[in-house]
């Protein structure tokens, strides 16, 4: 039944409004006064404020039921449901113009008011939490410094909420008669055009979540000229079928972000520039101790990386085998110099001063406070797969991925350059020593991707 909603029964023939009176009570209602005249309509609406008005439309009075329930409802905004014998099309025009909430026609059976009655205040309800939540929204979108804006599929702006003015010194207006190319600098125009054209792509392949969002990084152009840049969410607004039908979008501004990280990047890169001083320093350092061996290092990190790369390992990773590579001989400079220029083969007292050099290169380096475990690479890269490696004789897996492409690349420039005790061998017999030796003493993958580089003919030019 109906609960207790509170209804004005306007009735200028008193025998029907006291029947629809005791229908309305019999279903549960209070009704709160039954009144025949429009002026006493508007009074009672005014005092009591009823949740209901059932309106007839011929009243007593000089104010009717269409012009007393134009008052109700623009003055009170209490629905009203008309109730009336007459249904011509000129009257039912006037009564539309007022916002019913109804329209009866007497004679009616109770069922028939109650269902009115209830599809009224209901339709109110419904209407007040509308209104509400615009209201709330509105005041959200007025209030926030980022922007809300929603566009066609042809995409033509068709709301933009106040803050744009803020952000790009347009008013709401003149936004909204600008077009997409007019708003972006041509290369972020472009950017849109292809990615909202990629979605358009995902969208009738029916691949993608339909409640994905797309985010880019634009540059907008402000009324004064200058840039700035926003970072922009993108989503479809969908018909009730799940057919996308508009965009809606929200633009924040980052031009702040955007510098700073673009004066990051300009101090990493500084960084980054004095490191490779400081490393390119102490690898000099041990070739003037050693000056037969002069560029090993730097032929050892050009073809490291040549590997690494041709291994498929990332750019990150590729800078840590440079970087370690560069150096991995700087325990060297411990070694007494007519040691490392002997023209003949070393004793084994002597060989086993030269396989000190990874611990004292990584005693020097460990003291260096790099992003990546250098000092680790370096001690390492004497290590074999096999465990027959110095300093700690490590195997496999146990060895930085690092230190295992560098061994390759050390054996295969150590066999392929002149030493004191020995002319320049040949590229071919290095690269015989680690296909023989792959899974042995050196790592499978490594092997196979330094073979690869020199089928191709890119090896060679790393040893240069």
């Amino acid at each position: 039944m109906g609960g207790k909603a509170r209804i004005l029964v306007v009735e200028d023939e008193q025998v029907v409004a006291e029947d629809i009176a005791r229908i309305l009570r019999n279903f549960g209602y209070d009704v709160l006064a039954i009144v025949s005249s429009g002026e006493a309509a508007v009074k009672i609406a005014e005092e009591k404020l009823p949740d209901l008005v059932l309106m007839d439309i011929m009243l007593e009075g000089e104010l009717n039921g269409i012009e007393a329930t134009d008052q109700i409802y623009s003055r009170f905004g209490i629905p009203v449901v008309y109730i009336t014998a007459y249904a011509d099309d000129e009257r039912l025009q006037r009564a539309k113009q007022t916002g019913p909430f109804g329209y009866i026609l007497k004679p009616f059976e109770g069922r028939e008011l109650y269902a009115s009655v209830e599809m009224a205040l209901y339709k109110h309800k419904m209407e007040k939490i509308l209104v509400e939540n615009e209201s709330r929204y509105r005041l959200l979108t007025e209030n926030i410094s980022d922007v809300i804006w929603t566009m066609d599929m042809d995409m033509r702006t068709t709301y933009v909420s106040p803050s744009i003015t803020n952000l790009s010194g347009y008013t709401v207006a003149e936004r909204t008669n600008l077009t997409l190319d007019k708003i972006l600098t041509p290369d972020s125009f472009e950017v849109t055009c292809k990615n909202l054209k990629e979605e358009m792509a995902i969208e009738a392949s029916g691949s993608e979540d339909p409640s994905r969002a797309l985010v880019m990084e634009l540059e907008q152009v402000h009324k004064n000229g200058s840039t700035f840049w926003t970072e922009v969410k993108v989503s479809f607004i969908r018909s009730p079928d799940g057919r996308p039908i508009a965009f809606v979008g929200v633009s924040r501004d980052i031009t702040e972000r955007r510098r700073s990280k673009e004066e990051l990047k300009q101090s990493y890169e500084k960084l980054k520039s004095i490191l490779d001083g400081a490393i390119n320093a102490l690898a000099s350092a041990v070739e003037t101790r050693d000056p037969y061996t002069a560029g090993h290092q730097q032929r050892v990190a050009r073809l490291s990386c040549g590997i690494a790369r041709e291994h498929g390992s990332s750019e990150d990773q590729i800078q840590r085998i440079r970087i370690a590579a560069i150096v991995h001989d700087i325990g060297k400079i411990n070694i007494p110099s007519e040691i490392l220029s002997k023209p003949s083969q070393l004793t084994d007292i002597e060989f086993d001063m030269i396989k000190t050099h990874p611990e004292a290169g990584h005693n020097i380096l460990k003291k260096i406070d790099f992003p990546w475990p250098i000092a680790q690479i370096v001690l390492q890269h004497h290590e074999r797969m096999d465990g027959s490696g110095y300093p700690q004789g490590l195997k496999g897996e146990d060895i930085l991925f690092e230190a295992r492409v560098i061994a390759v690349a050390d054996v295969v420039e150590a066999m392929a350059s002149h030493r004191p005790y020995r002319p320049a061998g040949k590229i071919e017999d290095a690269l015989e020593e680690i296909s023989r030796n792959r899974g042995i003493l050196y790592d499978p993958q490594v092997v196979d991707a330094t073979l690869r580089l020199f089928s191709s003919g890119k090896g060679s030019q790393f040893l240069q």
